[in-house]
């Protein structure tokens, strides 16, 4: 696994300081002000961070570091994560420097803020992107910019995946409405192809999409994959299947989220 250091502006590769589990903080808040996108977006590089690591082998411990304020506003923001697929951090702690976590425990910094005095850590620091988003788009959930009755939140996932890591992400409406209506394509033709007999995965395929993943994180590959597999006759349908849902493991779209069931 290769990211850029926010601190050099460099690749590096990450590595875990104890055989076989990696450490990563998600650098989360800024005292005084509520959480935001950005600070959902840091979460979910981390969440694709784990889930591409532990399908190769090694497992990432992920803790959640936020500064000393209500408890309310971190419940607000670990909701929000789970409406997005990301999973709950394996610990939750206060921040113990004033410009994030402590970098002795990790052996990566994930963070939504620009690092304040870059060179200052020897860890290696991750900044994801900016985000904003068109004012209209507001819902009652500020870290879910659309009502939850109109729209799967799993389209907003969909939308964060398909920028780099490190780039600005702007949402709009139209973006979202494109995003969940190819989900809806994906999970239909994946309840289809689920009824034929299972097939071996494309391994090319595959392999392309983690060697994406595991520079930068980057899902843009493993998403071009998605699109191009609707029409991949030249593959059974099976194969089509057991690749979707082996994607899907790490882009966490619930592509399988319709097998099963009727029309409508």
């Amino acid at each position: 696994m290769r990211i850029t250091d926010a601190h050099t502006g460099k690749h590096v590769d990450v590595r875990p300081h104890r055989a076989g589990l990696l450490r990563v903080t998600v650098d989360a808040g800024e005292q005084g002000h509520p959480f935001g996108l950005g600070d959902l977006r840091a979460l979910l590089a981390g969440d694709v961070l784990a889930r591409t690591c532990e399908a190769q082998g090694p497992q990432v411990f992920t803790e959640l570091a936020v500064p000393d304020g209500p408890d309310e506003q971190v419940r607000a923001l670990l909701k929000a994560a789970d409406r997005l697929g990301i999973r709950p951090p394996a610990r939750l702690s206060a921040r113990r420097e004033p410009d994030g976590a402590d970098p002795t425990t990790a052996d990566l910094v994930i963070t939504g803020r620009p690092p304040r005095h870059p060179g200052a850590w020897s860890t290696a620091l991750l900044a994801t992107g900016p985000v904003t988003e068109e004012p209209s788009n507001a819902g009652p959930d500020p870290l879910i910019p659309f009502p939850a009755s109109e729209r799967d939140p799993r389209a907003l996932r969909l939308v964060l995946l398909e920028h780099a890591v490190t780039a600005p992400v702007r949402l709009t409406a139209a973006a979202l409405t494109d995003a969940a209506a190819r989900l809806a394509r994906w999970r239909a033709l994946v309840a289809d192809l689920a009824r034929a007999p299972s097939g071996p995965l494309d391994t090319d395929t595959v392999r392309a999409s983690f060697d994406g993943l595991n520079e930068d994180l980057d899902a843009r590959v493993a998403l071009g994959a998605l699109e191009v597999l609707e029409d991949r006759a030249d593959l059974p349908e099976g194969a089509r299947f057991e690749t979707y849902v082996h994607l899907d493991q790490v882009l966490a779209l619930e592509l399988e989220r319709d097998i099963g069931r009727g029309p409508g």
